[in-house]
């Protein structure tokens, strides 16, 4: 098989369940088969595939029809023009988390600092982070040992990393002077509506965060208190739906100069919050 006639094969078997994505998928697989580049990909369209990779190309199209995400059977992902290790045991980043990456490196400009990424997950934020200030000081925390194991492989030895729920292996310090999360924000309603490939493939603690989907918030908003130096800052990504009971869970707990930061789709995306006076 020609690598023009692989990619026509990919793609037209994708189409009906993918729509226009299956034009990108197809490009992906292709691409991870053949080590290549997307411009190789075309440049080279008439030459012969490996008939040995057949066989596992096919089966990659039948996981993928059975709602298996691509990024758990490929292992990789790209974020932030990067690519990462993932498996089941980490949430597949999302292009919309680049908000919350750009909001902190925008606004946190000292040359040393100490923070801390509140579930960690596959470790995508603290090592874009770390990889963009080298001189800053980055800690991981996470309830999941399994998704410490795919952090660490991500950042190597940059990051710090610890197995808690949330800062529970943080006496009171006032050690950091900002926090990032992107925590649990799904609702319970939110969770039965969520696509199959998410829903039964991705991580159930890594999705819901309670019955409103707030409960994460609530408790980054009273128990960042006990690690953050005085004026520290948070930043947390929400849920499209939820600007105005964040904005009222971190008002009510006596975080100020409160910001919502929207996606590139304009839709809000990052809360980012000043904790004044932590004395």
């Amino acid at each position: 098989m020609l690598i023009g006639e692989a990619l026509k094969m990919v793609r037209e078997t994708l189409y009906p369940k993918y729509g226009d994505f299956a034009v990108p998928q197809s490009e992906e697989i292709l691409l991870f088969f053949l080590k290549c580049s997307r411009s190789d990909l075309y440049l080279n369209s008439t030459k012969q595939i490996n008939p040995e990779l057949i066989p596992e190309l096919k089966q990659i199209l039948k996981r993928m029809l059975n709602n298996e995400p691509l990024g758990y059977i490929l292992g990789t992902v790209f974020f932030y023009s990067r690519e990462f290790e993932i498996n089941s045991d980490v949430l597949i980043p999302r292009p919309d988390t680049e908000t919350l990456v750009e909001e902190i490196l925008s606004n946190e400009k000292m040359d040393r600092c100490r923070f801390v990424d509140a579930g960690i997950g596959s470790g995508i934020i603290a090592c874009v982070l770390k990889e963009s200030r080298p001189q800053w000081e980055a800690y991981g925390i996470d309830i999941s040992y399994n998704a410490l194991k795919v952090a660490s492989k991500n950042c190597s030895n940059q990051v710090s990393l610890a197995c808690c729920d949330l800062f529970s292996s943080f006496k009171p310090c006032r050690f950091f002077d900002f926090i990032v999360s992107n925590p649990p924000y799904i609702s319970e309603n939110e969770f039965f509506l969520l696509d199959q490939s998410v829903r039964n493939h991705e991580p159930y603690h890594a999705l819901y965060g309670g019955e409103d989907g707030l409960d994460f918030y609530r408790r980054l908003a009273v128990e960042s208190k006990g690690i953050l130096r005085n004026n520290g800052r948070i930043y947390c990504e929400i849920g499209f739906n939820q600007k105005k009971p964040v904005k009222e869970i971190f008002t009510e707990c006596g975080w100020s100069n409160i910001i919502i930061k929207d996606d590139l789709g304009r839709n809000p995306r990052v809360i980012r919050a000043v904790l004044k006076d932590n004395k």
